[in-house]
């Protein structure tokens, strides 16, 4: 049984966090950005999965020129080479990467002008972040062809987009989590007073999910005074479809934070005493 200590288990548990609890997906004003829509995923030659972090992590990377980028895909790579499980000879690989991007990063203005190196780069330091989420690395077989690269310059044009329409980001990662620390995760992006999670998704409509997400990320991050910041928009952007959903916090009333709060502290406090079973220490 999955013990869930990321928020993104959490919201995934309609039980913990029931809708008549919680506000629906059509408390969110939708708006659409652009007049092209959906890029579609089917033809692009990497899991949908795989292109949304990359798009994540070229926003970071490349828009945002982030030094921080690649902290998580580290600790997963720096894990498994104390293991043994990783060679030298790659451990160089990819942090040569790393740095290769982030030169490329500070040396290119325009998204079109991205060399197509930079997606193949992305793709083997993503397979780290994506082994820290799940727990086990899988080298990629595949990687982005020609399709699948101008539907990620394309998504990343859209998040440039945003970012202009919307603001940019005063901080691209914040962390949200109840007080014993078992029940915890880590936010995209907060702007002046709005907290947003991008989406790479082909739904065409705010899904239930990504609420439960929100709310929680905001409770545990914000509501409960974790971070100092001062919020009064939750927001979702969809790169795929271009759309963005949003609703004002002074539009939710006050119990569905109270509620929220008390199921993510009293499943918390049930994690920890799994993982005191178990010897695992949270670190």
């Amino acid at each position: 049984m999955e013990i869930p200590i990321k928020i993104s288990q959490f919201a995934k548990m309609p039980k913990l966090l029931p809708l008549n609890k919680i506000i629906r997906s059509n408390a969110f004003t939708a708006k659409q950005l652009g007049t092209v829509g959906m890029i579609s995923k089917d033809d692009e030659t990497i899991a949908a999965g795989n292109v949304g972090t990359m798009v994540d992590y070229l926003t970071r990377t490349i828009l945002l020129t982030d030094d921080h980028a690649f902290d998580v895909a580290n600790i997963q790579l720096k894990k498994d080479f104390d293991q043994g499980l990783v060679s030298p000879d790659d451990l160089v690989k990819v942090v040569d990467e790393e740095e290769r991007l982030k030169k490329i990063a500070k040396a290119t203005s325009e998204i079109d002008d991205l060399p197509d190196e930079v997606f193949k780069m992305a793709r083997d330091v993503c397979a780290w972040e994506e082994a820290y989420r799940s727990g086990m690395y899988v080298k990629p077989e595949t990687y982005p062809d020609k399709v699948t690269i101008s539907h990620i310059r394309e998504m990343l044009k859209r998040v440039e987009h945003f970012f202009e329409e919307y603001g940019w980001p005063t901080r691209d990662a914040f962390i949200a989590s109840t007080k014993n620390n078992c029940l915890a995760g880590e936010g995209d992006y907060l702007l002046k007073d709005t907290l947003v999670d991008l989406k790479v998704s082909n739904a065409r409509s705010m899904q239930i999910y990504w609420v439960r997400q929100l709310l929680v990320y905001y409770t545990l991050g914000f509501y409960n005074h974790f971070n100092d910041e001062k919020i009064n928009s939750l927001m979702i952007f969809n790169a795929r479809t271009d759309t963005v959903y949003f609703v004002k916090i002074a539009d939710i009333d006050e119990s569905v934070f109270e509620f929220v709060n008390n199921a993510a502290e009293k499943q918390s406090k049930k994690n920890e005493q799994v993982l005191k079973l178990l010897g695992i220490k949270l670190k």
